[in-house]
């Protein structure tokens, strides 16, 4: 079982990763490489943070 304090550190880690991309992806584009990267890190946060959660 996941403690809250592990839990609270994915959700402010998903958001800054949500920032970083959402600001790339308007200078760069969302077909850009990188941003691609970084989503597909973003991916993996969610993914974490549902397996965490998940009952």
């Amino acid at each position: 079982m996941p403690t809250t304090q592990s839990v609270q550190n994915i959700t402010q880690e998903m958001e800054s990763k949500r920032l970083e991309l959402k600001y790339f992806a308007l200078y760069h584009g969302y077909s850009h490489p990188a941003t691609v990267k970084i989503s597909q890190e973003l991916d993996e946060l969610f993914n974490l943070y549902h397996q965490m959660t998940q009952k």
